[in-house]
């Protein structure tokens, strides 16, 4: 199966090991012209972006919002009036690796979902008609994810087509 499009799931947290995940990514699409679509999900409980790491771009540095300041941006920014591709494509991460990207002279696209993480990435791999799957995460003990549970694995099983999992060092 010859790829063309690759789905890049990225989050909160990738800031930190956003280079690794490029030149995992590079190393897949470039050698065969494949298109990258950076992906990006918003989880619908604003209570759970509270208790993460929530850096957002602007002029100023990043900074993890409060619950006001959060409910002020929705305010700002309704998802019902604004597009989600477009508030995502304003998400540090995302524009981290779009700019990478493009310096690589890698096609690109971003894309974004509201809902839960594991799920909005399996429904945009299916939407973008993706032929690989790359994540990231982080070493969890198996109580930790029984208890908060992991992205990556609910992608790792649910996925419509292979993964490439990028794990944080």
């Amino acid at each position: 199966m010859a790829i063309e499009t690759v789905l890049l799931a990225v989050n909160d947290e990738d800031d930190r090991r956003a280079e690794r995940i490029i030149d995992v990514v590079l190393e897949v699409a470039k050698p065969v012209d494949a298109t990258v679509v950076v992906a990006h999900v918003i989880p619908e409980d604003h209570e759970e972006l509270s208790t993460s790491s929530v850096p957002l771009a602007g002029p100023s540095a990043s900074y993890v919002l409060s619950d006001d300041e959060y409910a002020d941006l929705l305010g700002e920014y309704p998802l019902d009036e604004y597009d989600v591709d477009d508030v995502v494509a304003k998400q540090e991460t995302v524009q981290t690796v779009v700019d990478r990207l493009a310096d690589a002279d890698i096609d690109h696209e971003v894309r974004g979902a509201v809902g839960e993480p594991g799920d909005g990435i399996v429904a945009l791999a299916d939407d973008v008609d993706a032929d690989r799957l790359v994540v990231s995460g982080r070493h969890r003990s198996p109580a930790d994810k029984v208890i908060f549970g992991s992205v990556a694995q609910a992608v790792l099983i649910d996925s419509p087509v292979p993964v490439t999992f990028v794990r944080n060092n």
